[in-house]
């Protein structure tokens, strides 16, 4: 009879052949994950005596400085490291990259896409409170001009720097070039005294006055009518004037009646006054050692009506020459000097020589009579005397961010340190630790599944 096989003994057999084929080959996966624990174990060991013998040097650019600069002054303290800087960094940052070096790391930089530049802000002695923003830059790049209440204006800077005068400011003014912002404040005020106009009762000095209050500043003045009848005075004592830097910004000397006042006049200046001579007073030889040239013989007037679009080509010129060594042309007809300005002792000295300026304004152009005031507000201005007050302001302010940057740091260099090997990444670790725990664990749990320890 024959005999009868028991189909459970029979896949009981299969089976525990089957663990027999496949627990070698296990056990061989869990001696590997085994040996690469004690591997990434050992390399483990090994990087930390090698982190702690050796300091690599390292390198950043863009916005991972601030995250490097962490990393580097908590973890790493790197022997050598570079930055390459996309823009100026705010001051906390360029300080803390300053006080690497005192930790002993050497520090380099570079800018190649930061541009130079500069910004200040300074008032102007004219009575709607002007100021005048100047700014440096690279030729051929554009600045954006901002304050604590936004744009101002944009201009395109051609020889390397320009100046503005806008109405006001407030808070911070900023000059951004190329990313690059350089910010200031404006620091100080001024007190804007009046103006004294001297001269015969003509029609000249009676529209350089009217123009000149009409523009905003306060005038005084005295004009003469003949000896017996004497003078025209407004807003000055009858019997006298007296000059000097405590009463007037400046004085306005229009024809040959303000010779009896040249004592009075040369000492103002000498005091830090502003002095305007034009027509015969700038002719006059008790102002000769003030003027900055000699008046010429005066050319023929012009119809308006022929050059409306420089009304003082028309006008008369007695054009300056034989300019003093010290004395600047500030406008020219042609070829020919037309206005030039000096310093003498604290004040400056204005010589005009336009003669007749009043048919400017009354030559019968269109839109005349602002630009004859308005020139004649600036002639003023340039010359006038202001005593300056500070103002207290606090705001931090960088006026040359690229130089600071520069004397902070020193000289940029393109040359980066040499980089470091790959045993020097600060990602090794974490990954060398991540494969230790994963060959570990999956040992372990290997071996516990099939019932060793």
């Amino acid at each position: 009879m024959p005999s009868r096989v028991n189909p459970t003994t029979s896949r009981s057999d299969e089976r525990f052949e089957t663990e027999e084929t496949f627990f070698p080959v296990r056990a061989t996966i869990e001696a590997v994950l085994h040996g690469v624990a004690l591997v990434a174990l050992a390399f483990l060991v090994w990087q930390a005596v090698h982190v702690l013998r050796q300091r690599p040097a390292v390198y950043a650019a863009g916005n991972s400085v601030r995250a490097s600069l962490v990393r580097w002054t908590t973890r790493q303290a790197p022997e050598k490291a570079h930055v390459a800087l996309d823009s100026v960094p705010t001051p906390d940052l360029r300080d803390w990259i300053a006080a690497l070096p005192g930790a002993g790391t050497q520090m380099s930089w570079e800018g190649g896409s930061l541009r130079p530049s500069a910004v200040a802000v300074e008032p102007v002695p004219d009575p709607k409170h002007k100021v005048r923003i100047w700014v440096a830059a690279p030729a051929k790049s554009m600045v954006s001009l901002s304050d604590a209440l936004g744009g101002i204006d944009s201009v395109d800077v051609e020889t390397g720097g320009a100046v503005l005068t806008v109405p006001g400011v407030e808070g911070d003014v900023g000059a951004t070039v190329n990313g690059t912002k350089a910010t200031t404040v404006q620091r100080d005020s001024l007190t804007i005294k009046p103006v004294l106009v001297l001269g015969v009762a003509s029609w000249e000095p009676k529209f350089i006055m009217a123009s000149l209050e009409e523009y905003g500043w306060k005038v005084d003045s005295r004009f003469s009518i003949s000896p017996k009848s004497g003078d025209v005075v407004q807003n000055v004592v009858p019997s006298a004037v007296q000059i000097d830097t405590s009463k007037y910004a400046a004085v306005i000397a229009v024809d040959s009646s303000a010779q009896r006042y040249a004592g009075q006049i040369a000492e103002y200046v000498r005091k830090g006054g502003g002095f305007i001579a034009t027509g015969d007073a700038a002719a006059l030889p008790a102002f000769a050692e003030l003027m900055p040239g000699h008046p010429g013989t005066a050319s023929q007037e012009h119809d308006f009506d022929l050059d409306s679009v420089t009304p003082r080509t028309a006008i008369s010129l007695a054009a300056i020459s034989q300019l003093k060594p010290n004395a600047v042309p500030i406008e020219m007809r042609a070829h020919e000097v037309a206005v030039a300005a000096r310093r003498v002792g604290q004040g400056r000295v204005l010589q005009v020589g336009y003669l007749d300026t009043w048919r400017w304004r009354m030559g019968g152009i269109e839109k005349s009579i602002d630009p004859y005031r308005n020139w004649w507000a600036t002639m003023v201005s340039s010359i006038a005397y202001a005593p300056r007050h500070p103002i207290a302001n606090s705001s931090p302010v960088e006026p040359t961010p690229m130089a600071s940057l520069v004397s902070i740091l020193g000289t940029p260099t393109s040359q980066k340190p040499p980089s470091g090997s790959f045993l020097d990444d600060p990602r090794l670790l974490p990954a060398l630790f991540g494969l230790l725990m994963f060959a570990f664990l999956v040992e372990w749990g290997s071996r516990r599944l099939r019932g060793q320890p």
